[in-house]
């Protein structure tokens, strides 16, 4: 009985060593898969980010300036926006 609840025990710790092992590759794999999206981003908007928003220090403040100022932006980082949205993938906030 001892050996059977130890055993059970071991098991146990094994599968949710696992899983937070599986889930933090994972969570490493995830800013490396939207890395491509990001670089058309800065393509089709890098000059007007320069233009507009280059006091932005965080992520959360370039948002926030692409946001306000998304109607400056020129026709190509706009067309890039627009088709991201209507993807669903980055810059289309």
């Amino acid at each position: 009985m001892k050996t059977t609840l130890l055993n059970l025990s071991l098991i146990l710790t094994l599968a949710s060593a696992g899983a937070a092992f599986a889930q933090d590759q994972t969570q490493m794999q995830g800013p490396a898969a939207g890395a491509p999206q990001h670089g058309a981003f800065k393509a089709a908007c890098g000059a007007d980010l320069q233009t507009f928003c280059a006091s932005a220090r965080t992520k959360d403040d370039r948002h926030a300036c692409v946001k306000a100022n998304k109607d400056k932006f020129s026709d190509s980082c706009k067309a890039f926006m627009a088709s991201r949205k209507q993807g669903g993938g980055p810059g289309g906030q």
